[in-house]
């Protein structure tokens, strides 16, 4: 998996040990796809060269990264947009809930590729943009393999040249 995405340019620090998510994250995400969590075994670190892609590691889910760009980031910006808004946080609360961000773009605009864990589209990656990333989400493919496939192919270049 790692391979294919050095093959397109990524640079990749790959982990040493292995690592845990924190209660904290798995009790939200208590049900992501085998594949998923063995590709966050694989790596610390994996950026583009400008550094304005990346893909959430262990250590970002756990809070334990460098980055000023928490992994969360746009539920967050959403959360606070509509602070006084029960109505409309509740919808981000509950899209978030669903939706694990797995890469992030700040390329050209805000953007994040997700894994939505929800029972009726289980596995399934999603992309979205700003400024309404949970009406904006669009389908992208049908399983993690298949996203990495896909950046490593050129397929679906409209919705990842953003991604690479």
């Amino acid at each position: 998996m790692i391979e294919a995405l050095k093959k397109i340019g990524f640079i990749v620090t790959e982990r040493l040990e292995r690592k845990e998510l924190s209660p904290d994250f798995l009790n939200r995400y208590s049900n992501l796809p085998a594949d998923y969590l063995e590709f966050l075994q694989q790596f610390q670190v994996i950026t583009n060269e400008c550094e304005n892609v990346w893909f959430n590691s262990i250590e970002d889910f756990n809070g334990d990264s460098n980055s000023e760009f928490r992994w969360n980031e746009f539920e967050l910006m959403g959360l606070e947009t509509f602070d006084d808004d029960e109505e409309e946080t509740e919808i981000i609360r509950c899209f978030w809930d669903t939706h694990v961000p797995i890469a992030l773009s700040v390329k050209d605009g805000y953007r994040y590729l997700s894994i939505d864990l929800s029972s009726e589209n289980y596995g399934k990656i999603y992309c979205g943009v700003e400024p309404e990333f949970e009406e904006s989400a669009e389908l992208v493919c049908d399983s993690f393999n298949q996203l990495l496939e896909m950046l490593s192919s050129n397929e679906k270049e409209d919705i990842l040249t953003n991604f690479k």
